[in-house]
C-alpha cells in the first residue's frame, strides 16, 4: 500500500490547551467620543494643491493634485466578485500624484473619495492586488465600492461616511521597467503605502479642516501583505488593520509556486479530469470529519494528502487516474519545502498548500491560481513573462525572478536556481516579505489587527497565515496577542472571497477600536450571490484554529447549526 502523506500540523507539540486558545484580552481603552458627521468644506478647489515633501514621512519631491471634482453617484452594476451591487454615493474624487527624488522612478498614482455631507471622521486606506498597477480606489477599480471581506450586501465604506483612499503601488500596470528601479521597489515593497497615507491625510485635513481622528487600512491578497507591512513598519500611522489571503511570504511562497510550474512545463500538467479526481479524492477522505457531506473540507489543515492513490497502476488506462508526473506536481503543490536560499525573519522553508478542497471549484482554485488551463511554456517567451490561459501565481512567480532577482527580459524561470542570488533575495525578502512576527509597536500604540483568511485559498495558502500567528503568539504570548489581534477562518471559502467568506469585519474593527467591544469567537460569514446578493449559505468564521462542525439535526446553510470545536495543537505552528 502506498504510505499516505501526514497532514500539514503534523508533529507539532501539542502542549497547548484550549484555555490557551480563549485567552482573556487586556483591558481596552476608554471610548473616544465620535464627531457627528462634518460637511465638505472645499473640493474643486482642491485641484491644483501641492503637498510639500516635509509633510510626507518618507523621501519624495512632494505631491500634487492633479484633479478634484464632484463625481455623481453610480449605480449598481455586476462584476466578477460583486464590488458594485449598492450605488456608490456621490462624491468628491481627488486624483493625483506622489513624485519620486529617482527621475527613473514613476509616480505613484493615487485616488481620495471624500464624502460631501456626512464624513465620519475617519479614514480607510485600500491595499492593491496581484502586482499593482491599478489605482485600486479610483472609479471601477475593486476598492471604489466595497472593501473585502465585507459582504456584498453591507454598504461601502464610502457611503459609511469614511474618506477612503489608494494608490497604484507606485508602477503603472503591464510594465516591468519600473524594477530596475530601487526607489519603485521599495515604493512597491511598502514606502508608498506611508506617502500615499501622509498625502492623503494632508487633503483631507484641506478638505474638511480637520485631521482624521482614526486611519485604518484594508487589504486583500497581495493588498493583505500590505495590510500587514502597514501595521508591521509604520504601526504609529494606523489604529486598526484588516488582512484578508495575506499573501505573507511573499518571496518563499513565489519561488515554491515557480518549482510547482516546472512540474507542470515538464509533463505534470493536470487538466480539468485530472483536477476534479484529485478534488473528489479530497472529498472523499475528509469531506465527513466535519460532520456534514456538503463538499467543504471545514476541518481545515487536518486532512492528509493521499494524492499518491490516485497514480495508475502498471497497464491501468488513464482517465481515471494519475501518471507519476501528475502526482509529482500534485505533491509539489501541497508539501512543504525546504528553501535553498535564506529568507527574512529566519524563513527558510515554505509550509506548501496543504489539502484544502475545492481544488476543481469555479472561479479562483486550481484551473486559474495553481494550475492554470494549459502548460507553463518552456522556455517562457521574453517580455513581460505574463502567459494566457496558465496559472496566476506560476506568472507571478516568473515574474518576480525574470525582473526583480535576476533582472534580466528573456530569462528562463525553468529550473532557477536561487543559490547564485541569495544575498538579492534576501534583500527583496527584507522589503516585502510580511514575515516579521513581532507587532509589540503595534500592540503597544493600541492598535487592533483583524486577519480573515478561508480555508480553501489555493493562491495564498492558509498555511502561511497559519504559521505567521504561531510565531506572533510564540513572540508575543498568547494574552498579548489576544489582545490586538483575532483571526478568523471562513471555512471553504477561496481566494477573492468567494465561497462562504463574506465577513463585516469593518464593523468588527470600529467596535474593537472606536468602543472597546470585543470581536466575536465566531462572526458568521456569508456566501452571497456576486451577481445578485441572494442569500446562498451562512457558516460561523471560527477563530483560528478552531473548525465549524455541523450539530447533525440544523439547517446546514444556517450558521446555526455549527459550533466551533478547538484544536489547541494547531497553535504549535512556527515560521521556520
Amino acid at each position: 500500500m502506498i504510505p499516505t502523506q501526514a497532514p500539514w500540523f503534523a508533529g507539532a507539540a501539542a502542549a497547548a490547551t484550549a484555555a490557551a486558545l480563549l485567552a482573556g484580552c487586556a483591558s481596552q481603552p476608554a471610548t473616544p467620543t465620535v464627531p457627528a458627521p462634518i460637511a465638505l468644506r472645499q473640493c474643486e478647489a482642491l485641484a491644483g494643491m501641492t503637498v510639500p515633501a516635509g509633510a510626507i514621512g518618507l523621501p519624495t519631491r512632494g505631491a500634487v493634485i492633479a484633479t478634484a471634482e464632484r463625481a455623481a453617484q453610480v449605480s449598481p452594476y455586476r462584476d466578477a466578485e460583486g464590488e458594485h451591487l449598492l450605488p456608490t454615493p456621490a462624491r468628491c474624487l481627488v486624483q493625483g500624484r506622489v513624485l519620486p527624488v529617482d527621475p527613473a522612478a514613476p509616480p505613484i498614482q493615487f485616488a481620495i473619495n471624500l464624502p460631501l455631507s456626512n464624513w465620519n471622521g475617519r479614514a480607510l486606506q485600500s491595499g492593491g492586488g496581484g502586482l499593482g498597477g491599478q489605482v485600486i480606489t479610483a472609479p471601477g477599480s475593486k476598492a471604489s465600492g466595497r472593501f473585502d471581506p465585507n459582504p456584498v450586501n453591507v454598504p461601502y465604506p464610502i457611503t459609511l461616511g469614511y474618506a477612503t483612499f489608494g494608490s497604484d503601488g507606485g508602477h503603472p500596470r503591464g510594465d516591468f521597467r519600473f524594477t530596475r528601479s530601487d526607489e519603485a521597489m521599495r515604493n512597491w515593497a511598502h514606502e508608498e503605502l506611508k506617502k500615499t497615507r501622509d498625502t492623503a491625510l494632508a487633503v483631507i485635513e484641506a478638505a474638511y479642516g480637520r485631521r482624521p481622528s482614526h486611519v485604518f487600512f484594508s487589504g486583500e491578497s497581495a493588498g493583505g501583505r500590505e495590510a500587514l507591512r502597514a501595521a508591521q513598519v509604520y504601526p504609529q500611522d494606523y489604529d486598526g488593520v484588516i488582512a484578508t489571503s495575506p499573501v505573507i511570504s511573499w518571496y518563499p511562497v513565489h519561488l515554491f509556486d515557480n518549482q510547482v510550474r516546472d512540474r507542470l512545463a515538464d509533463g505534470g500538467f493536470l487538466d480539468a479530469r485530472a483536477i476534479r479526481l484529485v478534488a473528489e479524492r479530497t472529498r472523499a477522505s475528509c469531506d465527513l470529519q466535519d460532520g456534514l457531506q456538503d463538499g467543504v473540507v471545514a476541518r481545515y489543515l487536518e486532512c492528509p494528502n493521499d494524492a499518491a492513490q490516485l497514480q495508475c497502476a502498471p497497464g491501468q488506462p488513464g482517465g481515471s487516474c494519475l501518471s507519476g508526473a501528475q502526482v509529482a506536481a500534485v505533491n509539489a503543490l501541497r508539501e512543504p519545502r525546504q528553501l535553498p536560499v535564506p529568507f527574512a525573519h529566519g524563513v527558510t522553508r515554505f509550509p506548501g498548500f496543504a489539502v484544502t478542497g475545492d481544488e476543481d471549484g469555479s472561479g479562483w482554485q486550481w484551473p486559474f491560481y495553481p494550475i492554470g488551463l494549459e502548460a507553463p511554456s518552456r522556455p517562457l517567451p521574453p517580455g513581460m513573462g505574463f502567459e494566457p490561459r496558465r496559472g496566476a501565481i506560476l506568472n507571478f512567480g516568473a515574474f518576480l525572478i525574470r525582473h526583480t532577482i535576476v533582472q534580466r527580459d528573456d530569462f528562463d524561470p525553468f529550473g532557477f536556481d536561487a543559490r547564485p542570488h541569495a544575498e538579492r533575495i534576501l534583500q527583496l525578502s527584507r522589503l516585502f516579505d510580511a514575515t516579521d512576527p513581532d507587532l509589540s509597536r503595534f500592540a503597544a500604540r493600541g492598535g487592533k489587527l483583524i486577519l480573515v483568511h478561508p480555508s480553501a485559498d489555493n493562491a495564498a495558502p492558509l498555511t502561511m497565515a497559519a504559521e505567521w500567528y504561531g510565531s506572533v503568539v510564540g513572540r508575543l504570548g498568547q494574552a498579548a496577542t489576544d489582545g490586538m489581534l483575532r483571526f478568523y477562518v471562513p471555512a471553504g471559502g477561496s481566494h477573492n472571497v468567494g465561497g462562504t467568506s463574506q465577513v463585516d469585519a469593518l464593523a468588527m474593527l470600529e467596535d474593537w477600536v472606536l468602543r472597546g467591544r470585543l470581536p466575536p469567537d465566531a462572526p458568521v460569514a456569508f456566501n452571497l450571490g456576486l451577481e445578485d446578493m441572494r442569500f446562498i449559505r451562512s457558516m460561523p468564521a471560527c477563530r483560528f484554529p478552531a473548525y465549524p462542525r455541523y450539530d447533525g439535526s440544523g439547517d446546514p446553510n444556517q450558521a446555526s447549526s455549527f459550533t466551533c470545536v478547538p484544536r489547541p495543537q494547531l497553535l504549535q505552528a512556527r515560521q521556520r
